[in-house]
């Protein structure tokens, strides 16, 4: 592949990741930072880490960029959301803040809150962010799910009462074609989440890209989105190891393939049984925790959105998955997830896929 001239960065996901303290998480974005990697994204969940605890102590000690990849709305109450952006772009010190946001996953989100209109409170509070953070003094009525949702006060204003020091990118982390189009018309670019590689595979990408395109269009015909991808790698040393950490993820993640409506013909090239996609719908459906369903997961699930295995092994797969990810027009690859061992994914990744990379 010729050279990657975009971003190189990282993900930490913290739920996966849930070994590491938060002092951890910021030694390991120091290493990160030493290596070329040039921003830490992290997700969000409940029960874990506070993800802006997270990103508030790697801003305030290491010199890298960060984003939320994603920033669930029905955690964060949209004051708290726009006050949290904007004391991070401080601490970001000139550096871009990438804010991503979609509704959170299918299984552990609703869980724990009532996933309420989930394309249009994602809207809402994308432009709630976006007139926020310009300074604007924003009516709480122009939002009418955000006060149905938060109990705003529909008669009541907000402006923020100091100026953000660093740019705040919106980024749309939906997959499914409402929320792509959405996402074109009132964010800045494109989160394609941890649903790259099976939706690499089933063919699906270009025509998600399409749909994005077209909502962009129809509000600017010359705005320019811009374009990240997290690639999921698993590497370690102890193949096992690189199996098992994923499991997890994986256990949430692929219930988008039923949301959207894959067809026999997808699953099939995917090589999964539709019944096992199924059987950990219903085990969420009953209440089962991401560690109880991740004994449901089959390797086999696994090698369909992560890049697993010994350094030797992965290594040619990564740098592949990159070279596609630039013909598809991304100028950031976020490596995801990372492995069981953190400091040995990084090292591995500046080592051996890195120089390959930059050419």
């Amino acid at each position: 592949m010729t050279a990657f001239d975009g971003k190189l960065s990282l993900q930490f996901v913290i739920h996966l990741a849930n070994q590491y303290t938060v002092n951890q998480l910021v030694e390991l974005a120091e290493l990160a930072h030493r290596r070329g990697f040039e921003r830490i994204w992290v997700n969000d969940n409940a029960r874990y880490r506070s993800q802006v605890v997270v990103l508030s102590a790697i801003a305030a000690r290491v010199p890298i960029g960060i984003g939320t990849a994603i920033l669930v709305p029905y955690l964060h109450h949209p004051i708290e959301v726009v006050d949290s952006l904007a004391a991070l772009s401080e601490l970001s010190e000139g550096r871009e803040v990438g804010f991503g946001l979609a509704r959170g996953d299918l299984a552990q989100t609703p869980q724990h809150v009532d996933v309420h209109k989930p394309i249009t409170l994602v809207r809402e509070l994308a432009v709630f962010v976006r007139r926020s953070l310009a300074g604007e003094s924003v009516s709480y009525g122009d939002f009418p799910v955000l006060c149905e949702y938060y109990h705003l006060n529909p008669a009541g204003r907000f402006k923020l009462a100091f100026t953000p020091k660093s740019p705040v990118v919106l980024y749309s982390g939906g997959n499914g074609p409402r929320s792509l189009r959405m996402g074109g018309q009132v964010m800045d670019g494109l989160i394609s989440s941890g649903t790259f590689i099976p939706m690499l595979r089933a063919g699906r990408l270009k025509g998600m890209h399409e749909m994005i395109e077209a909502g962009a269009r129809g509000v600017d015909p010359d705005k320019t989105l811009r374009k990240m991808v997290e690639l999921n790698v698993s590497v370690s040393q102890d193949r096992d190891a690189a199996i098992e950490f994923p499991k997890r993820q994986v256990s949430h993640s692929i219930l988008q393939w039923e949301a959207l409506q894959f067809t026999p013909e997808e699953y099939a090239r995917l090589g999964v049984e539709r019944q096992k996609v199924l059987d950990l719908k219903d085990a969420f459906a009953r209440g089962a925790t991401v560690e109880e369903a991740a004994e449901m997961v089959t390797e086999k699930m696994v090698l369909d959105y992560y890049v697993a295995g010994r350094p030797e092994e992965v290594a040619d797969q990564i740098v592949e998955l990159a070279g596609q990810a630039q013909e598809l027009g991304y100028d950031e690859i976020a490596f995801a997830k990372l492995g069981p061992d953190y400091e040995e994914a990084i090292e591995m990744l500046a080592e051996n896929v890195m120089p390959r990379l930059r050419g």
